[in-house]
Protein backbone atom coordinates (compact mmCIF):
# COMPACT_ATOMS: atom_id res chain seq x y z
CA UNK A 1 0.00 0.00 0.00
CA UNK A 2 1.55 3.83 -0.99
CA UNK A 3 0.07 6.89 -0.37
CA UNK A 4 1.69 9.81 -2.50
CA UNK A 5 1.10 13.45 -0.60
CA UNK A 6 1.72 16.87 -2.40
CA UNK A 7 3.07 19.29 0.08
CA UNK A 8 1.87 22.34 -2.39
CA UNK A 9 -1.46 23.12 -0.80
CA UNK A 10 -2.21 23.61 2.89
CA UNK A 11 -4.20 20.07 2.75
CA UNK A 12 -0.78 18.84 1.32
CA UNK A 13 0.55 19.98 4.58
CA UNK A 14 -2.01 19.14 6.85
CA UNK A 15 -1.90 15.43 5.45
CA UNK A 16 2.04 14.93 5.81
CA UNK A 17 1.57 16.39 9.70
CA UNK A 18 -0.87 13.99 10.20
CA UNK A 19 0.97 10.84 8.83
CA UNK A 20 3.88 12.13 11.08
CA UNK A 21 1.44 12.40 13.78
CA UNK A 22 0.16 8.95 12.96
CA UNK A 23 3.65 6.87 12.88
CA UNK A 24 4.78 8.97 16.03
CA UNK A 25 1.49 7.86 17.17
CA UNK A 26 2.26 4.34 16.85
CA UNK A 27 6.22 4.46 17.34
CA UNK A 28 5.33 5.29 20.99
CA UNK A 29 2.76 3.05 21.71
CA UNK A 30 4.96 -0.16 20.28
CA UNK A 31 8.40 0.92 19.99
CA UNK A 32 10.73 0.40 16.65
CA UNK A 33 13.64 0.64 15.39
CA UNK A 34 14.00 4.45 13.59
CA UNK A 35 16.41 5.64 10.32
CA UNK A 36 16.03 8.75 9.94
CA UNK A 37 17.97 9.80 6.70
CA UNK A 38 18.18 13.52 5.76
CA UNK A 39 20.48 15.91 4.80
CA UNK A 40 19.23 19.01 6.76
CA UNK A 41 17.48 18.67 9.74
CA UNK A 42 15.60 21.61 11.26
CA UNK A 43 12.52 21.54 13.93
CA UNK A 44 8.82 21.75 13.02
CA UNK A 45 5.35 21.68 14.21
CA UNK A 46 3.69 17.98 13.89
CA UNK A 47 1.70 16.76 16.67
CA UNK A 48 -1.28 19.38 17.72
CA UNK A 49 -2.10 18.45 21.11
CA UNK A 50 -4.15 21.94 21.79
CA UNK A 51 -7.20 20.10 22.75
CA UNK A 52 -5.63 17.09 24.79
CA UNK A 53 -6.48 15.14 22.58
CA UNK A 54 -2.67 12.79 22.10
CA UNK A 55 -2.23 13.60 25.58
CA UNK A 56 -2.89 9.68 26.55
CA UNK A 57 0.73 9.64 24.62
CA UNK A 58 2.31 11.76 27.12
CA UNK A 59 0.32 14.15 29.68
CA UNK A 60 3.63 16.30 29.86
CA UNK A 61 2.90 17.91 26.83
CA UNK A 62 -0.19 19.63 27.83
CA UNK A 63 -1.90 21.81 25.13
CA UNK A 64 0.28 22.92 22.71
CA UNK A 65 1.82 21.42 19.26
CA UNK A 66 4.35 18.72 19.82
CA UNK A 67 7.23 19.11 17.27
CA UNK A 68 9.73 16.42 15.09
CA UNK A 69 12.54 16.77 17.03
CA UNK A 70 10.64 16.46 20.71
CA UNK A 71 8.62 13.03 18.71
CA UNK A 72 12.26 11.72 18.20
CA UNK A 73 13.30 12.43 21.71
CA UNK A 74 10.03 10.76 22.84
CA UNK A 75 9.93 8.17 20.63
CA UNK A 76 13.50 7.21 21.55
CA UNK A 77 12.95 7.47 25.56
CA UNK A 78 9.84 5.36 24.87
CA UNK A 79 12.31 2.38 24.18
CA UNK A 80 12.77 2.75 20.03
CA UNK A 81 16.18 2.59 18.54
CA UNK A 82 16.72 5.93 16.66
CA UNK A 83 19.76 6.10 13.98
CA UNK A 84 19.56 9.31 12.46
CA UNK A 85 22.19 10.54 9.52
CA UNK A 86 22.50 13.91 8.62
CA UNK A 87 25.43 15.91 6.52
CA UNK A 88 27.37 17.60 8.13
CA UNK A 89 26.62 21.00 7.91
CA UNK A 90 26.73 24.16 10.23
CA UNK A 91 22.57 24.67 9.67
CA UNK A 92 22.38 20.71 11.75
CA UNK A 93 23.84 21.75 14.44
CA UNK A 94 21.73 23.13 16.65
CA UNK A 95 18.90 20.14 16.01
CA UNK A 96 22.14 17.61 16.60
CA UNK A 97 23.25 19.14 19.63
CA UNK A 98 20.03 19.00 21.02
CA UNK A 99 19.44 15.56 20.33
CA UNK A 100 22.96 14.34 21.98
CA UNK A 101 22.52 16.41 24.92
CA UNK A 102 17.82 15.94 25.74
CA UNK A 103 18.40 11.49 24.99
CA UNK A 104 19.02 9.88 28.27
CA UNK A 105 22.22 7.16 28.40
CA UNK A 106 19.57 4.41 28.49
CA UNK A 107 18.22 5.56 25.38
CA UNK A 108 19.27 3.40 21.92
CA UNK A 109 20.38 6.12 20.18
CA UNK A 110 23.19 6.80 17.40
CA UNK A 111 23.99 9.41 14.88
CA UNK A 112 26.33 9.98 12.14
CA UNK A 113 27.29 13.51 10.10
CA UNK A 114 28.59 12.42 6.85
CA UNK A 115 29.83 14.86 4.02
CA UNK A 116 28.17 13.40 1.17
CA UNK A 117 24.00 12.83 1.61
CA UNK A 118 21.19 12.67 -1.13
CA UNK A 119 19.19 9.75 0.21
CA UNK A 120 16.14 10.87 2.85
CA UNK A 121 14.16 8.87 4.34
CA UNK A 122 11.75 7.91 7.95
CA UNK A 123 12.20 4.18 8.10
CA UNK A 124 10.46 2.23 10.93
CA UNK A 125 9.68 -1.23 10.75
CA UNK A 126 6.43 -1.00 9.38
CA UNK A 127 6.41 1.71 7.19
CA UNK A 128 8.56 3.92 4.93
CA UNK A 129 8.58 7.66 3.91
CA UNK A 130 10.25 8.80 1.15
CA UNK A 131 10.46 11.38 -1.25
CA UNK A 132 11.63 14.98 -2.12
CA UNK A 133 11.65 16.26 1.46
CA UNK A 134 14.30 16.81 3.77
CA UNK A 135 12.86 16.62 7.50
CA UNK A 136 13.38 20.88 8.13
CA UNK A 137 10.38 23.74 8.77
CA UNK A 138 11.16 24.75 5.17
CA UNK A 139 10.50 21.41 3.84
CA UNK A 140 7.39 20.64 5.82
CA UNK A 141 5.82 24.00 5.66
CA UNK A 142 7.27 26.07 2.53
CA UNK A 143 8.40 24.07 0.15
CA UNK A 144 6.70 22.00 -2.83
CA UNK A 145 7.06 18.50 -2.31
CA UNK A 146 6.27 15.38 -3.04
CA UNK A 147 6.43 12.41 -0.34
CA UNK A 148 5.22 8.29 -0.13
CA UNK A 149 4.02 6.37 2.35
CA UNK A 150 4.43 2.52 1.84
CA UNK A 151 4.53 -0.52 4.52
CA UNK A 152 5.22 -2.78 1.35
CA UNK A 153 7.67 -4.85 3.20
CA UNK A 154 10.07 -5.69 0.65
CA UNK A 155 10.56 -2.14 -0.29
CA UNK A 156 11.00 -2.07 4.13
CA UNK A 157 12.99 -4.17 4.00
CA UNK A 158 15.60 -3.70 1.02
CA UNK A 159 15.48 0.06 2.26
CA UNK A 160 17.03 -1.06 5.83
CA UNK A 161 19.57 -3.24 4.59
CA UNK A 162 20.76 -0.50 1.91
CA UNK A 163 20.93 2.20 4.93
CA UNK A 164 22.93 -0.39 7.42
CA UNK A 165 25.16 -1.21 4.66
CA UNK A 166 25.80 2.55 3.92
CA UNK A 167 26.02 4.05 7.26
CA UNK A 168 26.35 1.55 10.12
CA UNK A 169 29.54 0.55 9.88
CA UNK A 170 30.56 4.20 10.40
CA UNK A 171 28.60 4.93 13.57
CA UNK A 172 29.96 6.09 16.98
CA UNK A 173 27.46 6.22 20.16
CA UNK A 174 26.29 9.70 20.87
CA UNK A 175 28.78 11.10 23.18
CA UNK A 176 28.42 13.32 26.19
CA UNK A 177 31.56 15.09 25.80
CA UNK A 178 30.14 17.23 23.14
CA UNK A 179 31.20 20.78 24.23
CA UNK A 180 29.16 23.47 25.62
CA UNK A 181 26.42 25.17 23.74
CA UNK A 182 28.77 28.40 23.37
CA UNK A 183 30.53 26.09 20.34
CA UNK A 184 27.24 25.96 18.74
CA UNK A 185 26.50 28.35 15.98
CA UNK A 186 23.17 29.69 17.05
CA UNK A 187 20.54 31.69 14.63
CA UNK A 188 17.61 33.70 15.35
CA UNK A 189 14.51 31.83 15.34
CA UNK A 190 12.92 31.31 11.95
CA UNK A 191 16.17 32.56 10.33
CA UNK A 192 18.37 29.27 10.22
CA UNK A 193 17.43 28.20 6.67
CA UNK A 194 17.42 31.41 5.26
CA UNK A 195 20.95 30.92 3.15
CA UNK A 196 19.33 27.50 2.20
CA UNK A 197 16.46 28.33 -0.26
CA UNK A 198 16.07 24.53 -1.45
CA UNK A 199 15.38 23.46 1.76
Amino acid sequence: MTRDIVTKTPLGKRQLREVLTNIFAGLIIVPEEIWLVTAWLTDFDVLDNRSGNWSFLNPEWGPKTVTFIELLEFAAHKGCKLNVVVKKDEINSKSVYRLKTNLRENTDFKILETEDLHKKGFLTQTCFLKGSMNFTYRGANLNDELISLTSDQHEISNMKIEFKNDYIFSYSPKSREIGDESSVTERPVGDEEDDYEFL
